[in-house]
């Protein structure tokens, strides 16, 4: 049996492989970090992952790392028992190296972590001289079925001196 080459066959499987090959590069290349931005002592700010704030009047940088772990219970189930949320930030100063910080906590269907200390629950770490604390994280699971992407997670942190 003998086989016929089809030039016009042979030109499209060519463009489709070369579009293929495109959306594969441009998929992979790294997404535009954050702007990182100036926040406040004292004042709450809402970080995205991979952003950075800068304490103003401070030499603290903080940033999001990310969201590895969040068990809080859907709206659109009833669930016995909700599990808590892990959220990694990183904190350095001129004086330290970088070190990870890993908050432990629980929200309402809000987003809101509470004021009060649960035993186990890290809601926030005193780490050179100041208290990181955190206050929310957004967005809060809505459907058992979606799942919440790394880039959707918005928290809200706290900075003051340990001092105060």
């Amino acid at each position: 049996m003998s086989y016929k080459r089809i030039p016009a066959t042979n030109a499209i499987m060519r463009r489709i492989i070369a579009g293929i090959c495109l959306l594969m590069l441009t998929a992979c290349q790294p997404a535009t970090p954050l702007p990182a931005i100036s926040a406040q002592e004292g004042e709450e700010f809402i970080l995205s992952v991979g952003q950075s704030a800068q304490i103003s009047g401070t030499d603290l940088t903080l940033t999001l790392i990310g969201v590895p772990s969040d068990g809080r219970c859907p709206l659109d189930i009833e669930c016995t028992e909700s599990g808590p949320v892990i959220v990694q930030t990183s904190i350095q100063s001129s004086a330290n190296a970088s070190q990870d910080l890993s908050f432990n906590t629980f929200t309402d269907n809000n987003g809101i972590v509470p004021d009060m200390d649960f035993q186990g629950m890290t809601t926030r770490i005193e780490q050179d001289g100041y208290i990181v604390r955190i206050k929310r994280i957004l967005p809060f699971p809505q459907r058992f079925e979606d799942e919440i992407k790394t880039g959707d997670y918005q928290i809200g942190l706290i900075v003051t001196s340990s001092g105060n």
